[in-house]
């Protein structure tokens, strides 16, 4: 079992991951590029942790605002950061990494390992590493001065490596302290499982003038309404299709709600108000969120032109990528993930499959 991790990314996921580890007896360093995140860290020496799961105050061995000193010994890199952030992360990795290390994107939005591969290729980074993403985060977590506090753990967590040749010996190295790790069949089913892309932008959307007006609502509870929950499952619905036209099989919507959260009913909305670590989640006090602008150009975007590239229709998807553009004036499509972006422009089917399973 590896005993040294770094984390890079000081947010919510971030922080709970840094403290969980330290608190399994793991050598941990923590990143964040931004020092206001880590002030109050270093001030207390270490993040407090709390909640459901391991409680208690974590030590961290190190925090930097310095990629190349958080990961000079780490046998195991967690990448928590928001997907808009990968790309500079990625940059920022390729000339420090070592044979040996792993690199793991937590989660990797819809194409996360594939942009920090293409990027590694673009900068000509030679280590000889490991490379993978999953499909979520392992809490429902917020962090705030120090203190970290979950509200949920995932029962169940998929994880691909790329190549998927991969997979399977990540998760033997992390079986220790993650064991609801289970093996996905590609970084097509992590990516197209990214449930985000879901829960997240149509209820903003839906939801746009309540939230410009300053009304304070429950993203899931309240924003989530019957109607929004139908146009949630047909946008579900799409991604479901885009992932089997690629022969990958994937969860629906209101599966992960079971899985994941013993939540079962007959309807999305109804499955989205029975969890209760999300009761207390408020909407977005702003449109200008990172659930639009992370989740729609990150998520949506490379959904959509992984299904042009089958011949698979996305009105739904693509009707929301413009709206919401529209909303906040910026090209989504533009901005996003395209095929370029992720290296995989100019594949059909069966050599992009050849290229994610090794």
């Amino acid at each position: 079992m590896k005993q040294n991790f770094a984390v890079l990314g000081a947010g919510n996921g971030g922080q709970v991951i840094s403290a969980y580890l330290k608190l399994c007896g793991k050598h941990v360093t923590l990143y964040d590029r931004f020092p206001e995140f880590l002030a109050p860290i270093l001030a207390q020496g270490g993040i407090r942790l709390e909640g459901v799961d391991k409680t208690g105050f974590a030590k961290l061995d190190l925090v930097t605002t310095e990629v190349s000193e958080a990961v000079r010994e780490a046998e195991i890199i967690f990448v928590v950061l928001p997907a808009f952030a990968h790309a500079f992360a990625a940059e920022q990795l390729a000339s420090c990494l070592t044979d040996g290390q792993t690199v793991i994107v937590c989660p990797g939005a819809t194409g996360g390992a594939l942009e920090f591969r293409a990027v590694f290729d673009r900068l000509g980074c030679t280590a000889k590493i490991k490379l993978a993403e999953t499909n979520s985060l392992f809490y429902a977590a917020r962090s705030h001065d120090g203190v970290a506090t979950i509200t949920g753990v995932k029962d169940e967590l998929s994880l691909a490596a790329l190549p998927a040749s991969d997979t399977g010996r990540i998760i033997d190295e992390l079986r220790d302290v993650y064991p609801q790790l289970v093996p996905a069949q590609n970084v097509l089913e992590t990516s197209l499982n990214n449930f985000n892309t879901v829960v997240h932008p149509i209820p903003v959307l839906l939801n746009a003038g309540r939230i410009e007006s300053g009304e304070s609502f429950r993203h899931y509870f309240d924003g989530i309404t019957p109607s929004v929950g139908r146009l949630m499952e047909r946008l579900d619905a799409e991604r479901l299709a885009v992932g089997a036209s690629y022969g990958v099989h994937l969860m629906s919507m209101r599966e992960s709600y079971r899985r994941y959260y013993h939540a079962e009913a007959d309807e999305l909305w109804q499955a989205a108000h029975m969890v209760k670590a999300h009761e207390p989640i408020l909407a977005p006090a702003k449109l200008d969120s990172r659930l639009l602008t992370e989740d729609v150009p990150m998520g949506l975007v490379p959904m959509a032109a992984l299904g042009r590239a089958a011949g698979v229709p996305t009105p739904v998807i693509d009707s929301v990528i413009i709206l919401t553009g529209g909303l906040l004036g910026v090209d989504f499509t533009a901005s996003g993930r395209s095929m370029e972006r992720l290296g995989i422009q100019g594949k059909d089917k069966k050599a992009l499959l050849n290229v994610l399973q090794g």
